[in-house]
């Protein structure tokens, strides 16, 4: 059964949910059965997923909370021109906009050790040949460079390749 929405017609995007007051995100069509974890990981943007269907008087935004949608309206209540986000048309934002963490963070913050903490980007090439700066929170350049190893090893950047064939960490 497919899940259904409360829609609010808006003249332009609301900068909070009037239902719940969290973020308002766009609606991107053309995701198919991706699901949002898989977006973000791979776009790094917060949005919605909009799948493949498309209605005929279709919502633009979604609160990232409660679900609420949002349809964009001339002030007659007439629909707006408007263009919807198409997955196809969505570009990746920066690898750094992600700031991973060591493990090595919550014990150091817990024992009230936060000056030994930096930030620091770090350059990865991947086995295809994907380069990619990172952001990573750690206690040491090493820290940082086996933080985004496991990252990418593991598939949690988005990239293709999962071995790293070249790591280089500096501070921020």
């Amino acid at each position: 059964m497919a899940k259904r929405y409360q829609i609010i017609n808006v003249l332009r995007k609301p900068r909070k949910c009037p239902n719940c007051g969290e973020e308002v995100w766009d609606i991107i069509y053309g995701t198919g059965d991706m699901e949002p974890w898989e977006f973000l990981t791979e776009y790094r943007k917060s949005a919605a997923m909009g799948g493949d269907n498309i209605p005929i008087r279709p919502p633009v935004w979604e609160c990232s909370c409660c679900n609420t949608r949002f349809r964009k309206v001339k002030p007659d209540g007439t629909d707006a021109p408007f263009k919807i986000q198409l997955l196809a048309n969505v570009k990746p934002a920066p690898a750094t906009r992600i700031i991973w963490s060591s493990s090595t963070v919550d014990p150091t913050l817990e024992n009230d050790f936060h000056d030994l903490l930096s930030r620091y980007l770090v350059d990865v090439e991947t086995e295809l040949g994907e380069k990619e700066t990172f952001c990573a929170t750690a206690l040491s350049e090493a820290d940082a460079e086996q933080t985004i190893r496991e990252v990418v090893e593991h598939g949690y950047s988005g990239l293709k390749g999962s071995i790293c064939v070249s790591v280089k960490a500096r501070k921020e």
